[in-house]
């Protein structure tokens, strides 16, 4: 089996499980744009008891772990977990705001990687 049908059979069956969770509402999201959604979700997921939304909190959890260590950690957590706005985690971390927008994409970047790597594989080959 060539590479690219294995990709694009990894990439519809990735997208149709994540269709399935009601995650997916526009086909045209990117990698980032989902991460994005989920860390801003992850609060609402920790709440509920479905099986398929802890295996979600154990995938964010598992990639939150791999970032554990940046120093800019906390920049997600407050960013998306807390609600906190870009202003106050700059504030927080006595840095500019530039900073602290440049340092949440480079996290967001790696966050994605880890939760929808078929996604970004797929987007390396359009």
């Amino acid at each position: 089996m060539n590479i690219e049908k294995v990709i694009e059979d990894t990439v519809n069956r990735t997208v149709l499980k994540l269709k399935m969770a009601g995650l997916m509402k526009d086909d045209r999201k990117s990698a980032f744009q989902k991460t994005e959604e989920l860390l801003k979700n992850y609060k609402a997921f920790k709440i509920s008891d479905q099986p398929y939304t802890q295996k979600l909190i154990n995938k964010i959890d598992e990639a939150m772990n791999t970032i554990k260590d940046d120093a800019y950690y906390d920049v997600i957590t407050l960013y998306y977990f807390d609600g906190c706005t870009r202003e106050e985690v700059a504030e927080d971390y006595d840095t500019t705001v530039t900073t602290i927008s440049r340092n949440k994409t480079r996290l967001v970047n790696k966050l994605k990687v880890a939760l929808f790597s078929d996604d970004v594989i797929y987007e390396l080959f359009l």
